[in-house]
């Protein structure tokens, strides 16, 4: 893959601070993308908007929107917004994770996870609502509670085993927090749930 100077990721970025349409966001997004191998995506600080750029896109796949835009770089939060300037709908994006798990760190050193044994999917599957939880109460604990629709990006795979049961533990977990934030919305597996 090609690299992205500094000079073309800071333009990218402001070009995605602009209110634009999704295919336009989208394509913006993917032009970035493609220039930047996954280590750097997912080792280097000043990438982290364009992960969260790449989740939004995804986002409205599922939720379409007129218009959609990242939030300046030196905002706390949100992280982007969809619908128009003049009724913009905050979006807090957070990335949930396996525990101990960081992200980025298969790509360190050339090292790569193993997708390991049943049992192993088995307890993922049954971490996922755990973890999902605790990312959730994570962002309750910052405040944004209430301000804002809460897309999580569920970077946790089952492998399909106990696919039911963890879909309907999501669903209980969103309830359980659905009055909370304007929506809770969890991207997974090519799934908005």
């Amino acid at each position: 893959m090609l690299e992205v100077d500094l000079a073309e990721l800071i333009a990218g970025r402001k070009a995605l601070e602009q209110w634009q349409v999704p295919t336009d966001f989208t394509a913006k997004v993917e032009e970035l993308a493609k220039g930047i191998k996954s280590d750097k995506l997912f080792n280097q600080a000043d990438m982290r908007f364009l992960l969260d750029a790449m989740v939004l896109a995804e986002f409205v796949k599922y939720r379409p929107t007129e218009q959609m835009h990242l939030i300046d770089q030196s905002a706390q939060w949100p992280d982007g917004q969809i619908g128009t300037p003049q009724k913009p709908i905050d979006i807090e994006i957070t990335e949930v994770l396996e525990e101990g798990r960081k992200r980025g760190d298969q790509y360190r050193n050339d090292q790569r996870r193993g997708d390991g044994t049943a049992e192993e999917w088995r307890k993922r599957a049954l971490a996922i609502p755990d973890q999902l939880e605790k990312a959730i109460q994570r962002k309750m604990r910052k405040g944004y509670a209430g301000k804002c629709v809460l897309l999580l990006y569920l970077n946790m795979s089952n492998y399909g085993v106990l696919q039911k049961e963890t879909e309907a533990a999501i669903a209980a977990i969103k309830a359980k927090y659905a009055a909370d934030f304007q929506d809770i919305c969890v991207l997974w597996q090519e799934k908005l749930l």
